[in-house]
């Protein structure tokens, strides 16, 4: 009961914060925003109508980058704005907000100025930098089949032996070409490397740490003629999830979003179920930030602390299958049973420099050929 009240008093927070604007004067926000199309129409169709309707005097202009194939034009847009001392015209920026916000162009946010902030995870606050508020998220987990799979592997090295008495049941796509592979492979590279360096592979480079590998690469090389059809890897996420769909393997990992989103389609059976390891696969979070040169700060404040309300927070959920911005704990009972199994902790990839390393070390080492040229 308490829980409740404290929510609901959040909440009536919000919606007074929200009311006091709209009554005051009219304030446009224009959003920078960037991704596939399911994140546009969570925008248009959720919740810039749901926020304007609560809020009638706040208009909310949605500049959107199809892939974010637009993000390095929205930076430089900033950045030349800043170098002249003109106002770029940006108030919210959905994407790299760290990147921005490395380079002077982004508000630092915390609970004051954003008090549904503290209940997200500080961890995954801290990966922006402090710039943005993580309103969405997804990791790569472990998909089943659990009509042959009745205890599935709940961690690393039970995943190993699972796979090493059912060879033929398993497979993960090539490190480059898709995320769910990627983190497979990641996950088990990080099994040798020190505890002292495991940040510095998150966010620096150092090609002489790269020895550390060697124990997760032979490890996998060994994995190798056990995986699907004697040692088939799958080119991508989408063909992950097929293989398991028809019923080819049993486990593999793939994206939480992805495969919750296949199962709600029907494109997987219902006995596919998810499933996270310990330690856990990498994931990351969507992040959206305030301008530095906005001249609507508190009415973004106010727009991002409503984005982490319980109910705001449903609805991303719903529409884009991927885990809350904020810890399940302050979540629906629905939504806590759903994701309850996969939206845990998760763990971060390696720097991109580290990151390519790792793709042609694996060609090489693993996969005994050269990584194909794009």
């Amino acid at each position: 009961m308490r829980n409740l009240i404290t929510a609901g008093a959040a909440l009536l927070t919000v919606s007074l914060l929200g009311a006091s604007l709209a009554q005051n004067k009219a304030v446009t926000l224009n959003i920078y925003s960037g991704g596939d199309v399911n994140v546009k129409d969570l925008w248009e169709n959720s919740l810039i109508p749901m926020y304007q309707k609560a809020n009638p005097n706040v208009r909310l202009n949605l500049v959107f980058s199809s892939h974010g194939a637009g993000d390095q034009a929205t930076l430089d847009r900033m950045a030349a704005a800043k170098k002249t001392g003109k106002v770029s015209g940006v108030d919210i920026l959905e994407g790299p907000v760290d990147t921005a916000g490395e380079a002077g162009l982004m508000e630092p946010l915390n609970a004051q100025k954003v008090p549904m902030l503290s209940r997200a995870d500080q961890n995954v606050v801290k990966r922006a930098l402090g710039y943005g508020v993580p309103y969405r998220g997804s990791s790569v987990v472990l998909a089943y089949d659990s009509s042959k799979v009745k205890n599935p592997p709940r961690t690393l090295e039970a995943l190993m032996a699972w796979i090493d008495a059912n060879p033929g049941q398993f497979t993960y796509n090539v490190p480059d070409g898709g995320g769910s592979g990627n983190a497979f492979v990641t996950r088990m590279l990080k099994g040798g490397i020190s505890s002292g360096d495991s940040s510095f592979f998150e966010t620096d480079y150092d090609a002489s740490k790269e020895k550390q590998w060697d124990e997760g690469l032979s490890a996998l090389k060994t994995l190798a003629p056990k995986l699907y059809a004697g040692g088939q890897y799958s080119k991508n996420n989408v063909e992950t999830l097929q293989l398991l769909g028809k019923g080819a393997i049993s486990i593999g990992p793939v994206w939480s979003d992805m495969g919750l989103s296949y199962l709600k389609q029907g494109l997987l059976p219902d006995n596919i179920k998810l499933t996270q390891i310990d330690p856990p696969l990498y994931g990351g979070s969507a992040y959206v930030g305030v301008a530095k040169d906005s001249a609507n700060k508190q009415a973004a404040y106010d727009l991002l602390n409503w984005m982490l309300s319980p109910d705001v927070q449903a609805v991303v959920v719903d529409k884009m299958n991927g885990y809350p911005g904020v810890k399940l704990q302050y979540m629906p009972a629905s939504v806590q049973s759903k994701y309850g199994d996969i939206a845990k902790d998760f763990s971060f990839g390696f720097s991109s420099k580290f990151g390519s390393d790792m793709n042609r070390l694996w060609y090489e080492k693993v996969a005994g050929t050269p990584q194909p040229q794009k």
